[in-house]
């Protein structure tokens, strides 16, 4: 019997997931060309890093725009990621997130930082419908909890980035980055001014540690509220959106 509810509860929780799947395309040089330059939706073209705190705070928005504008197509591709060499020599590339708005095979705008929803659906010149898509039906959150976490880079370091979150019933309540950076010994006299340049940014408070330092940005931090970051995205979507990113949620 107790299998049997084990079983149960473990099917349900798939359904549940599958269920908030939500659909962004990751894009590298072999699927650029048919997933973006000749797509027949507008494409909203996001670069992103797992090492990017502003990139992290977007994914809610961009889940958002996935499942509320089903005309409008959202495609990311991961900076530290292989085979995208050609992406980035022909993309004017220097911050991240980057966001491309692609019409008809043509970029028509170009936004650089965490934005707003608005902001993006204007710099892609889209004008919602005046009856919009009926929104899905939210799934009261079964798991409270979850913690992601993906290596990557810092600068040309590497690091371990570490996001987790606390649900309520149908919104995050709380969300806690971690990013530690790996310093090698022969760098050990610049980790100082690493940390000056973290702290001068603003985003987030930072400390030494045995192998380097650590970045940590909490609800309370000023980059954070800045930020405005969307609180309306389930279990479910969180995760499906990391794990696209390339991190391993539990």
């Amino acid at each position: 019997m107790k299998r049997l509810i084990a079983l149960m509860l473990c099917i349900m929780a798939v359904a549940t997931f599958a269920a908030e799947d939500i659909k962004i395309v990751k894009v590298n040089d072999a699927n650029f060309e048919k997933e973006v330059l000749q797509s027949k939706k507008p494409v909203i073209l996001d670069i992103t890093s797992t090492s990017c705190p502003p990139c992290l705070i977007m994914i809610p928005t961009l889940i958002g725009i996935a499942k509320n504008y089903p005309d409008i197509k959202i495609a990311t591709v991961g900076i530290d990621e292989p085979g995208i060499d050609k992406i980035k020599a022909s993309l004017p590339i220097q911050a991240f997130p980057t966001f491309f708005m692609v019409r008809d095979g043509k970029i028509v705008n170009q936004l650089v930082g965490a934005v707003k929803e608005e902001e993006l659906l204007a710099a892609l010149q889209y004008t919602p419908s005046k009856k919009p898509a009926a929104k899905p039906k939210k799934i009261k959150n079964a798991k409270r909890n979850m913690v992601c976490k993906t290596p990557g880079q810092f600068n040309g370091l590497k690091n371990l980035v570490t996001i987790s979150f606390v649900f309520g019933d149908y919104e995050i309540e709380n969300v806690d980055i971690v990013t530690d950076v790996f310093v090698p010994p022969e760098l050990n006299d610049r980790r100082d001014q690493m940390m000056d340049h973290v702290r001068s940014s603003g985003k987030g408070e930072v400390e030494p540690t045995m192998t380097g330092f650590r970045i940590h940005i909490d609800n309370n931090c000023r980059f954070m509220k800045a930020m405005d970051m969307k609180r309306t995205s389930t279990y479910g979507e969180m995760r499906a959106g990391l794990e696209l990113q390339g991190f391993n949620c539990q």
